[in-house]
Formats: C-alpha cells, structure tokens, sequence
C-alpha cells in the first residue's frame, strides 16, 4: 500500500542521513588521521628512539644511581680536574663490579633541566661545566651547603637566586649574628654566612637538624634559646679560601661545593670582558642571543611536554577529540616557527662569532697564562696567584687608549705585547730569581722563539742574553718590585695589600718608610708578634680604611695564627666602603706557614737579600747596637765574625764547589756567636776597660765557632775542614796587625787600621759590591759552575711545570 511505501521511503531516507552523517564523522577522522601523522611524523622517529632508550635506562639504572648519588655527595668538594678522575675512577669500579652504567651520562643533563640552567646563568652562574655542575650540587643537596669561592662570583649567584626569598648577608664577626639567625630560622628566610673557615659552635644543632617537636611546634636550641623552626628556613656557608682546613666534621655535617675558577672560564671571562672594551655593541649582541638560543631551546622543550600532556590526557579515541587534533596542529605550528627562529638565531651566531674570532686568540692566551700561573705552585708555596689577580692585570692592559686608523688586528698585536710586559712586571716582582726565569722562558715559547737556547751547556748569562733576544732588552721579567715601589702602591689599589716577603734578617720596611716620607704620606706601623700587637693592628687597619691613611704590620711571619683567624676574615669583609687612599703594607720572612688566603689577597714582592760579602757585612753591622760598639778591640772581633760569616753564606751560593750541601746557616748564628764572643772575652778579661788582644781568649773563640755554633751544622769532614781553616787564620792576634789581610790572594780586602764602629761602617762601604770567588776561598772557575749550577736548576724547574701544563 501507499502508505507501507511511505514508511519503507522514510526509513530508507533516514538510513541515507545516517550514512552521510556517518560518512561525515569517517571523513572527519580521517583527516584527523591525517592531520595527526603529519604532525607527528616529525616526532615519531625521536620517540621510537625515547622508547628503545627506555629499555637502555632501566637496564643502566642501578649504575645510573650511583654514579648520580657520588656525584652529588662527594665531588662539589673537589676542582674540575679532580672530578673528572672521580668519575673516571667509579665507572671503572662499576665495570669491575659488572654493574651497567650509561659510558657518556651527562650529570648536568640527567640532574637538571634545560630551563633551570638558563635560570641560572641569568641570575649570573657562569656557564662552564664547572660552575653548572656546583648549580646542580646546589639544587639537590639535603645537607645546608658550604661553598668555597675565591672570586665572590658563587655569592652574586646565591644573592640573585634567593632574592625572591630576602636572603640576607651576615657572618659570625657580625654583632647581630645571633639575632639575624634566629629570625631567619624563625621567619623561615634564606641566611647567607660568609668567611666561614671553622664552625661556630651555636649552629650545631641547626647543622645537624636537631629539631624538637613540642605540642605541634618544631623547636631548635640556639644557644641557651629555643627558636620556633621553619621548614623553609635554608642556611649558606660560604668562605673565599680555596686552602681552607676543613675538619672532616665540618664536611660530614655540610655538602661542600667548590666554586675554584677553572681555565675554561677564565677563558669565557677574558672573552667577555675583551668584547665589552673592544666590541660592546657586539658583545650585547652575542650574550642576547645566547639567550635567546637557550629560551628557545626550552621553549621547544616546553612544545614538546605540552604535545605528551595532550596526548596522555585523551579519553576514548584521539580521532573522537577536535580540540586535541587542533591543539596539536597549533603546537606543531609554534614548534615549526620555533625550529626557523632557532636556524635564523644560530646564522646571525655565526656572523657574530665571525666578528669575534678576531679576539678569540688573546682570549686563549689569557687561558694559557693563567694554566702557567696555576702550575708556578710547584716552585714554590708562595706563588698563589688568583683568578681576580690575572683578570686585573687583563683590565689595566685593556685601557690602553687605540691609536686613530688602528685596525683590529693591529690592535689585538699591540694588546698581546701589552698583556706580556704587563704580566711580567706584575707576576717577575712575585718570584725568586731562578723562577723569573722559569716563568719568562715559558712567555717566550708562548710568543714563538726565534733563537735557540741549549739548556746542556747553558749559564746564567746565557739565559738573560736569550730572554733579551725573544724579547727585547726593555722587557720587564725582573718585575716591578722594590725599585718601583710608589708605582706598585698606587696600582694596587685600597683592597689589595701589598706583602714584602724576603729572606731571614733582610728587612725592607725601611722602604715602605722612605717612600711614605717621600710621597708625604701618613704611615702608622706595629710590630707584630704579641697580643698588645694584634689589638693595636686591627685598631689600625680600622681606623686607617676609613680616613685613607697608611698602615704597615712589621713581621707578620710570627703571628700566622692570627692572621689566619682575624687578618685575613677582615681584609676579605672589606667592601667598596673603604677609603680609596688606604693601603696595608706587609712585611714578612718567607715562611710556610703564611696562610694561602693571604697570599692569594695580596699583591706580592720577593725581596731576595743581595749576595755578596759586602751586603751580608752591611745587614750583620746594622744588628749591632750602639751600646756594644764602644769598643775598638771588640768591634775588630766583630768585623772579623761578620767576615767569616758573610763567607760561609757566600759559599752557600756555589754549591756544591763552596759547600757539599746546603747548610742551614742563617742571620741568627752571627747573632748567636755575637753573644758567645762577648760572654768569652767578659770571663776572659773581667771588668777591665783596655783589653790586650795577646790575652783574648782565642782558643775558646774558635773552639766555640768551629765546633759549635757553625760547626754544629756541618756534616761532611771536608766542608769542616773549610770552616776551619776560615776561622783558625783570622781569629789571631796577628788580626790586630795593621795592613792584616783577610785573605792569602793577592786581591783580598786588608782590615782597615782604626776599628771605631764608624770606621768599620766606612770599611764595609768601600768594598766592592762583586765579591770575586777568590775572596771566599774558591778559584776563578767557581763562578762558571755556579752559573751552570742555576741553569740546571732552571731546567729541571721547567720540566716540572711542563707536567703541570699538561696536567692542567
């Protein structure tokens, strides 16, 4: 029927817009399909590979672990060098263990992510392996952290890190320490100590977490005090001493990072501080867009956990979801705008690093000085020199004013030469003759020799002939020392004191005096070496920081204590506050026990005392008081003893011709045999005012000398037979004779007729500053092995700084 028809015709019309309708959703799903692996093609082969990786991570993962685990709670101790050995180290013991470990596991990569890392940089981490491994150490560690850094770049970071959380700066020298610390425990703010060498006792129980939990309140004892514990309480310890003694309960109670600068940032900070004076509008551009490739970098990052997020989160089928398909295509498309920003970022880089290439190799120079700088430690304890120094020594050579039509190579030249000279005069003033040397051959290998130099055969003379060819006869590798001494005092500037080390009983504080008459000068100085010394010097430094005068501590080698417990935390709180005139002036025996703290705070001079009989007789005569030089008969004993002595050191300088070995003969045995002769002749002659030089007690005078006082030092029978026969020809009543000769050559100096202590004086000083080897004993060929003696020396010094070069 009509109607039946009607009902088939409706039913078939229905299915018809149902199958359309279906269609519809198919095609709908189709280009979602569609669309979503052309998005995703790009992604699929990364996570194919992610996902066979997944397999190589859960194999790898107890090694993985304990190589993270070590790296985060032993190595921030250590310098970059020492952590690589670490790892090296643990991944040979894992293999031996037969526990899989990823080879080429990146800490840095593994622990941190990329945004962090660029946070950090921004808030002024440095961007070496070094300093982002300490940011990673820093992020993780569950003990509160002690950081160890010397160049004060570690407390710029921490400050702008925590300044979301008012971090404040104190130390335990801070009369509010107490305080501060307990609101900051209370209020649950960030507290940043510094100068911390030793523990203060009071933060023990904070240290070791030592929380009391009474009646819902967490409670911990400062002092006598309980104070309400916040969790979000955080304490940082910092010190600036890289040589620091921390006890091994210190580093069990804290997560020690170390903050060191290592040559691979010296050398991006030489870069950058050598663009900002040559280059500054493209230095900005270079350091822009360094962060602009990071932000990109983690802006693509950020696409892709945002396109996981996507997938993850769909419910039924990704095909049923328009807004995830369109999502996606708008995540491919920031992504796709992101890759072109990235490829147009890294060609404009290219043309950057192109303009700066120019100054790339004074840079690496910077680098390679800095290397020598570190391995001149090996001559010696006194050569620490910081990262601060040689970044000063960059600037003072980067002012120098470009010449109008200089082009950039020709300046880079002229900066290279400059940093030289200038390197030399600030570093030579700092070593002992023998390691000028040593430092000044290695400048000239780094500038390229032209001459030859054969160490088998080389003297003294031949080494000074050979720096004078590389390079010129002007070039400063003696330093700028003594005879510069206003120039250094004003270079250095009003934080930086200026240390004179030199030898037992050569003192150079007489010229720090003459120069401060001279420049006019207002100079407070202390003898150091007793408590009523030490409340005085820091009174001093105080006052004298604040109004701009001058201040200088004598003999500071007795009292290394306290300047390693009071100088130094001192000099290091000193801030841009003090007076631009002030200066500290040093002076010092050089002795081990000097702390390494101050060494690498202060600018140094090695003041060598001048060989020769002549300068040995002079600083002898000057330690005689005037209360002992009445006597014309004594002062001949004297002038005879100050004889022998400058003799004996004399041949300490032609080891091994002048003695088998290096006695430690020193300025106090004069002294010692000083009051031995005098004690003698008082028993021998009583309380008689004229003494008869036949009576003297002459026996007991060279019985003492040579068996005791020198002798006592002597080991081979040769070398006393020398002592001997010195002190048994002069010690005679024929020494009173006019016209006595001090020695059997025919060019030895004769005793002067009249021995008042102004005669003696007048004698010394007529005598010729060279003291022929004939004077002491030795022929004319004394002097050749002498000066091949040193030159060896020299040799065998560089061999051990080569090791060290190729160490570091």
């Amino acid at each position: 029927s009509i109607s039946q028809y009607k009902t088939d015709y409706a039913t078939l019309i229905r299915d018809v817009e149902s199958l359309k309708t279906e269609m519809e959703v198919v095609t709908k799903k189709v280009d979602r399909a569609e669309s979503l692996i052309n998005s995703l093609s790009k992604e699929s082969e990364r996570w194919s590979k992610s996902c066979n990786g997944f397999q190589e991570i859960l194999k790898n993962l107890v090694g993985d672990g304990l190589l993270m685990a070590a790296f985060l709670t032993y190595t921030g101790f250590f310098d970059f060098k020492a952590r690589r050995a670490l790892m090296k180290k643990w991944r040979e013991s894992l293999d031996l263990l037969g526990i899989d470990f990823r080879q080429h596991l990146s800490m840095t990569e593994v622990l941190s992510k990329a945004s962090d890392r660029l946070q950090w940089q921004a808030q002024g981490l440095a961007s070496d392996s070094l300093s982002i491994g300490n940011g990673v150490i820093l992020d993780h560690c569950v003990r509160f952290p002690l950081i160890i850094d010397p160049s004060g770049q570690a407390i710029n970071f921490i400050m702008n890190k925590y300044s979301a959380q008012k971090i404040q700066r104190t130390s335990f020298l801070d009369n509010s320490f107490m305080k501060t610390l307990a609101g900051a425990i209370r209020f649950g703010t960030t507290l940043l100590v510094e100068n911390v060498e030793n523990i203060d006792p009071v933060l023990n129980p904070i240290l070791n977490k030592e929380i009391q939990r009474t009646g819902g309140r967490s409670l911990v004892r400062i002092g006598t005090e309980e104070v309400d514990y916040s969790p979000k309480f955080n304490i940082i310890l910092t010190t600036k001493n890289p040589a620091a003694r921390l006890t091994p309960d210190i580093c069990s109670r804290v997560t020690l990072v170390n903050f060191t600068v290592t040559p691979a940032s010296l050398h991006s900070q030489s870069l950058s501080l050598i663009l900002k004076t040559e280059k500054p509008e493209i230095e900005k551009q270079r350091m822009n867009l360094l962060k602009l490739q990071g932000e990109q970098q983690v802006k693509l990052r950020e696409l892709e956990d945002q396109m996981l997020s996507k997938i993850s989160a769909v419910e039924g089928s990704i095909l049923d979801d328009d807004r995830v398909v369109d999502g996606m295509e708008k995540l491919m498309v920031e992504g796709a705008e992101i890759e072109k920003q990235m490829a147009n970022s890294a060609d404009i880089m290219k043309q950057v690093q192109n303009a700066i290439s120019k100054f790339e190799p004074l840079a690496s120079l910077c680098k390679t000085l800095f290397v020598l700088l570190m391995s001149m430690r090996e001559l010696s304890f006194l050569y620490e020199f910081s990262a601060k120094s040689f970044m000063n020594i960059l600037r003072s050579v980067l002012t120098l004013t470009r010449t109008e039509g200089q082009t950039d190579e020709e300046r880079l030249s002229c900066l290279k030469s400059s940093l030289y000279k200038e390197t030399a005069a600030k570093i030579g003033r700092s070593l002992a003759l023998e390691d000028k040397m040593v430092f000044t051959l290695f400048l000239s290998e780094f500038r390229g020799v032209s001459h030859k130099l054969d160490y088998g055969t080389a003297t003294v003379e031949m080494i000074s002939e050979f720096i004078d060819l590389e390079l010129g006869p002007d070039f400063p590798w003696q330093g700028k020392g003594l005879n510069h001494l206003s120039e250094v005092s004003l270079e250095i500037g009003a934080s930086c004191p200026l240390m004179l080390c030199s030898a037992p009983g050569h003192d150079v504080s007489g010229r720090v005096d003459a120069m401060a008459r001279d420049l006019k000068k207002e100079l407070a100085s202390v003898a150091m070496g007793s408590a009523e010394g030490y409340a005085t010097a820091e009174r001093m430094v105080s006052t004298a920081s604040k109004v701009g005068t001058w201040v200088m501590l004598r003999n500071v080698h007795l009292c290394t204590d306290w300047l390693q417990q009071s100088l130094v935390k001192k000099l290091q709180a000193f801030n841009t506050a003090i007076h631009p005139d002030f200066r500290l002036f040093i002076t010092s025996e050089i002795s081990p026990k000097l702390p390494t703290a101050l060494l690498r705070l202060s600018d140094i001079i090695v003041a060598e005392a001048p060989g020769g009989v002549k300068a040995s007789l002079t600083r002898f005569f000057s330690s005689i008081s005037t209360e002992r030089s009445t006597s014309s008969v004594r002062n001949r004993l004297y002038l005879i003893l100050g004889w022998i002595h400058a003799v004996i050191q004399e041949r300490l300088r032609y080891i091994p011709t002048g003695w088998s070995e290096p006695y430690g003969f020193t300025e106090a045995d004069a002294l010692h045999a000083l009051d031995a002769i005098d004690s003698l002749v008082d028993d021998a002659m009583g309380a008689k005012q004229v003494i008869d030089p036949d009576k003297l007690p002459w026996d007991a005078i060279r019985t003492t000398l040579c068996k005791g006082i020198f002798g006592g030092r002597i080991t081979k029978e040769r070398d006393q037979q020398v002592l001997d026969s010195l002190v048994t020809t002069l010690f005679v009543p024929s020494c009173f004779n006019i016209n006595f000769k001090l020695n059997a050559t025919e060019d030895a100096p004769m005793l002067p007729d009249e021995t008042s202590f102004d005669a003696c004086l007048a004698w010394i000083k007529s005598l010729d500053s060279y003291t022929p080897p004939t004077w002491i004993g030795l022929d004319g060929s004394a002097e050749t092995i002498r000066s091949k003696s040193i030159a060896q020396s020299v040799l065998s010094k560089m061999k051990s700084i080569e090791v060290a070069l190729k160490t570091d």
